[in-house]
């Protein structure tokens, strides 16, 4: 009985193999002729590109059929190998591995047929206009051609394929494209004087509006049309609504229109706020369009537009509302209450989501804003002070001064303290300032009265502002007015005077505000005395550059003169006169502008360093010359008494030059020597103690009576005698 059953199962197996044999065989004549179809039909439609579009549904048909045996045929295989695996594994492997070979012919005959079906489904449906279901089957077309594990890029007739899904795809895209920005269209008229009309229609008749917005987020293209949108949006619409006074209105539902009556005029952000609501309105009522499961066309929107629009909508207009004073922010409500109901409304309409309120991060933070404000309006106002002309002036009289109290020790103690100094101390004496000077302490003192008025945050801000003001005033005037700082001594005089103006009020300015603070405030050290400092530094330096370039002038002067060339002529050249005219009236010219201007300390001063250089360099060229001319010696001395009468007019008292100008008395001396004689030297000398002594030393001395004097006995005694 056993030897019948193993007898019967191995009859059975060999009749299985047999069988799976048979079919394997016609499985592949089968598909081999299949294979020849499929290929002279692909060559018909994309190596030659004829229309003939035949056969497809008997070939699909034929694969599907082909496909469902090959399973079963595999199915039988895997059975029988469990069976007879021990005997028959080699042969049962051959049979699966030409099946396997079999199953990718196939498969790549079906995917070339896939590939053609859905070139046909795309021309159909884009001719139907059903582009949601055009952009879904380009998307399964371009999966097809791009699978990695797929042979069908290994075929010649590939790229043939792979052009016809670009000209596909591209022509969808355009025409979706096309028909989007036909559905959304915009358009613009320029009127006289920068008057434009700018109009937004959306064309709602058309139902296909949402269908071509679809389409095109399916094949990933929707973000550029958005960001296209967006920027025109902003360009043409929110900008002018926010910069511009403008006339905004819809026509019949459709046609959101701006127009812009005149440039440059801020809005009120009333009205700002308004028409930019009415704005959304009208997206809201026409482009709330759905764009995928949870995403509407203004939701996805959002990132190309919120940003751009929350810089321009803050900085350009809820900033011009911020409060510049402690009155106007208790008035600020009203306003805070517009922007959140605008706020809400975008909320509403699916626009901002509930973590975006830019708006309301804006104005929570209001007393920061409002100090911000407020000092930056301070010191804009504190520029434009700097900016004006230096030389529209007023006059500086001193103030009352102080009334000293005479306090002694108790009685029991015989000492007192007696007050010496005069009632001019500490004053800052008569001169011109400038007006921006006044008005710029002015400035720091309305400063100063709103911190006493503002919290202690607020305050400490004020105060550090205030000292930004004079730091600006220090830092900008010197660069401003360069040029004029530079060539016109009355210029770089009142500036000399406005630091010092400034700087002398900063020594007691913090001090009358101190017991105005509050305790808190009273606790910091609150001062400006660093910047006294700083601002007679600026003042002071920039008035010694002046001095040197107007020296200079005068040194010029000399040196293109006949004094140059002194005793090696036996006149004096022409020159020599004519400069040393020009030079006096240089300093008359300096008397003229800075007498009335430089309190009276400083115009002796800074005039007296001048001349006193220009005295000393006379003094030198003459000593230095070897050989001096009787005439040219006579011709000096009455070129010297010229200066000596003129120069001592330029000081607001003549008999006080000397103690202005240093070099005064050497250069009477030097008149009276190039006029003396021996005898008269000698006296002057006095065996180094006479007025002659006081002024030149032995070796200049000897050196001009060698210029002046031929050489003889009397002569030489002199000479020997000079020690």
């Amino acid at each position: 009985m056993t030897s019948f059953v193993a007898d019967v199962l191995a009859t059975a197996g060999k009749l299985e193999k047999l069988s799976l044999q048979k079919n394997i065989v016609d499985i592949q004549k089968e598909i081999t002729r299949l294979e020849y179809e499929v290929r002279d039909f692909m060559d018909e439609n994309y190596d030659e590109f004829s229309a003939k579009l035949m056969r497809d549904v008997h070939l699909v048909k034929k694969t599907e059929q082909l496909l469902e045996e090959m399973s079963i045929l595999q199915s039988r295989i895997n059975d029988q190998v469990k069976i007879e695996l021990s005997g028959s594994t080699k042969e049962l492997k051959s049979l699966s591995q030409m099946l396997k070979e079999s199953n990718v012919s196939l498969q790549l005959s079906h995917q070339l047929i896939e590939l053609h079906e859905c070139v046909k489904s795309i021309r159909k449906l884009q001719e139907e206009r059903r582009f949601v279901e055009t952009t879904k089957t380009l998307l399964q077309m371009h999966t097809l051609l791009h699978n990695p594990s797929s042979v069908v890029h290994d075929l010649e007739i590939y790229t043939a394929i792979k052009n016809e899904y670009c000209e596909l795809f591209r022509s969808c895209l355009t025409e979706v494209s096309r028909l989007l920005r036909d559905r959304i269209c915009w358009s613009s008229d320029a009127k006289d004087a920068g008057k434009t009309i700018t109009s937004l229609t959306i064309k709602s008749e058309h139902d296909d509006i949402q269908e071509l917005i679809q389409g095109l987020h399916i094949v990933d293209h929707l973000e550029n049309e958005l960001q296209t949108f967006s920027a025109k949006l902003m360009e043409h619409i929110i900008n002018p609504v926010i910069h511009d006074h403008c006339s905004v209105y819809v026509v019949m539902e459709k046609v959101f229109t701006v127009e812009v009556l005149e440039r440059k005029k801020t809005p009120c952000y009333k009205g700002v706020l308004y028409n930019l609501q009415l704005l959304f309105k009208f997206l809201h009522q026409h482009l709330n369009l759905k764009v995928a499961d949870d995403e509407t066309f203004l939701k996805r929107m959002r990132p190309h537009l919120l940003e751009q629009l929350s810089h321009s909508l803050t900085t350009d207009c809820i900033s011009h509302t911020i409060p510049t004073s402690n009155a106007d922010l208790k008035n600020f409500e009203p306003v805070v209450e517009a922007i959140n109901e605008f706020q809400v409304y975008l909320v509403e309409i699916g626009f901002l989501s509930k973590d975006q309120l830019f708006l309301s991060e804006y104005t929570n933070n209001i007393d920061k804003l409002f100090i911000d404000r407020i000092c930056q309006d301070l010191l804009m106002k504190a520029r434009n002070i700097v900016k004006k002309d230096l030389h529209d002036s007023v006059r500086y009289e001193p103030q009352e001064p102080p009334k000293f109290i005479s306090r002694e020790f108790e009685e029991d103690c015989e000492l007192t303290i007696e007050k010496k100094l005069s009632d001019m101390s500490f004053q800052l004496p008569r001169c011109q300032i400038s007006k921006s000077a006044v008005e710029t302490l002015e400035l720091a003192r309305t400063i100063l009265d709103e911190a006493r008025d503002s919290s202690d945050a607020c305050a400490v801000r004020l105060f550090y502002t205030c000292r930004n003001v004079f730091g600006m005033y220090a830092g900008l005037v010197p660069e401003h007015h360069r040029k004029f700082l530079d060539t016109i001594p009355q210029q770089v005089a009142l500036f000399h005077n406005n630091c010092m103006y400034l700087a002398h009020h900063l020594l007691t300015l913090a001090h009358d505000y101190r017991n105005k603070f509050s305790k808190n405030l009273q606790r910091l050290n609150l001062t400006f005395a660093d910047q006294v400092t700083v601002l007679r530094d600026v003042g002071s330096r920039c008035f010694l550059e002046h001095m040197r370039y107007q020296r200079n002038i005068i040194f010029d002067i000399i040196k293109d003169s006949g004094f140059t060339s002194l005793g090696q002529t036996p006149e004096l050249h022409p020159s020599t006169e004519r400069a040393l005219r020009q030079c006096i009236r240089q300093l008359e010219l300096l008397k003229t502008v800075w007498l009335d201007v430089l309190p009276v300390n400083v115009y002796c001063k800074a005039v007296g360093c001048i001349t006193n250089s220009m005295i000393d360099d006379l003094v030198t060229k003459v000593i230095s010359v070897e050989d001096i001319p009787v005439d040219v010696a006579r011709e000096l001395v009455v070129l010297f008494n010229v200066v000596v009468k003129r120069t001592p007019q330029i000081f607001p008292d003549p008999s006080k030059i000397q103690r202005h100008v240093r070099k005064w008395g050497k250069f009477l001396e030097l008149i009276k020597l190039l006029g003396a004689s021996l005898k008269e030297i000698e006296v002057r000398w006095g065996n180094g103690k006479g007025p002659l002594a006081q002024e030149f030393t032995a070796p200049q001395v000897k050196q001009l009576i060698r210029a002046l004097f031929q050489n003889t006995d009397r002569r030489s005694n002199l000479l020997a005698s000079i020690r």
